[in-house]
């Protein structure tokens, strides 16, 4: 436990007057919150809206993020609370990303937590209550591990999803190295070496995150800059003769095809990978959350055209899948299916 460093002697004068926030600004954060709950898309009712994080401290500073939380009970989602919480990790990633929301110069996270999680934050305040759950002093802000590492997580998991077969990879990591300096310099510039922000940036040099973004991004530049010999490989031919006739693909045209359609081996499939075509290594395929119709066929040729919410159970061991939110693969799955 770490206690008692430097503070402000008030809330950030940009969100707060005295220790309430002013309508118009928690009517703009709520109203933004709700936009983001409706694109979780989940059935799972809100708890509550709060602020966290420093900015609902006292060791704010004017490069601070506005941390929105949306409380869900994760096991209204689904009974596999880790998987839903695999889910919300990728909703809050794909919306930050998407929608860069910022309010003077301040970055508006937002996050589905779960609201059984303990509040590991010392300053959270109920913003469709307009009180506060635990109210911070300027005199008393400790920080434990569990706050540490929730605050260093959320860039451990852009790190892992990084996909360097994206053409988009390098400007991801470039993306992420900026929100990192911006995320140390906010902690150092208010509570100095033991600010949340910094500890949490040492978590993540601790636990090997800084190298593997360093080695990722060593590792697309060299890419970037061989020269290959192009191959040729029919993949809506091969997928044809697959589905239709006896002459099933091999493992090293599994391989070709997982190559040349730029796939992801992920069991998560189009939860963490939308628009990309995917290997699921099962044949229980769920479409719940994915709003797009799917095309999926495993080793024995069985396919089913998947639409949004449905369930399907396949005859083999894993599942190929090319999403139809892309013109290019609707129109090769069309061909396929003449």
């Amino acid at each position: 436990m770490i206690n008692e460093y430097e503070t402000q002697s008030e809330l950030s004068p940009v969100l707060w007057k005295d220790d309430s926030i002013p309508k118009k600004i928690r009517t703009g954060l709520l109203k933004i919150a709700l936009r983001f709950y409706e694109y979780l898309d989940v059935d799972a009712p809100i708890k509550d809206i709060t602020l966290t994080g420093s900015s609902a401290n006292y060791n704010w500073t004017p490069n601070s993020d506005i941390d929105l939380h949306v409380l869900i009970d994760y096991s209204d989602v689904d009974d596999n609370v880790d998987l839903v919480r695999n889910l919300m990790m990728a909703k809050k990633s794909i919306w930050n990303s998407k929608y860069p929301l910022t309010y003077k110069n301040m970055d508006i996270e937002l996050y589905a937590q779960d609201s059984e999680e303990p509040h590991t934050s010392t300053g959270v305040y109920s913003l469709m209550h307009n009180k506060w759950i635990k109210q911070p002093t300027p005199q008393d802000i400790q920080i434990d591990d569990a706050e540490i590492a929730d605050k260093a997580k959320p860039f451990a998991y852009m790190i892992d999803q990084l996909d360097t077969e994206s053409d988009s990879v390098l400007d991801e990591i470039d993306a992420i190295r900026d929100k990192l300096k911006k995320f140390r310099k906010c902690g150092l510039d208010s509570g100095g070496e033991y600010s949340l922000e910094n500890l949490a940036f040492k978590w993540l040099r601790n636990n090997g995150y800084l190298e593997k973004l360093a080695k990722t991004r060593e590792k697309v530049m060299m890419q970037d800059m061989e020269i290959t010999e192009s191959k040729q490989f029919d993949a809506e031919s091969i997928i044809r003769r697959h589905l239709y006739t006896k002459d099933k693909m091999t493992e090293s045209e599994w391989s070709q095809l997982h190559d040349a359609m730029q796939a992801v081996t992920d069991p998560m499939g189009q939860w963490e990978h939308p628009g990309r075509c995917t290997l699921i290594p099962s044949n229980n395929i769920t479409m719940q959350f994915v709003d797009y119709p799917v095309f999926g066929f495993d080793e024995t040729g069985h396919y089913i055209l998947m639409k949004p919410d449905e369930r399907h159970m396949y005859r083999g061991k894993q599942v190929f899948e090319i999403p139809l939110n892309r013109k290019d693969y609707a129109e090769m799955v069309e061909r396929i299916m003449q």
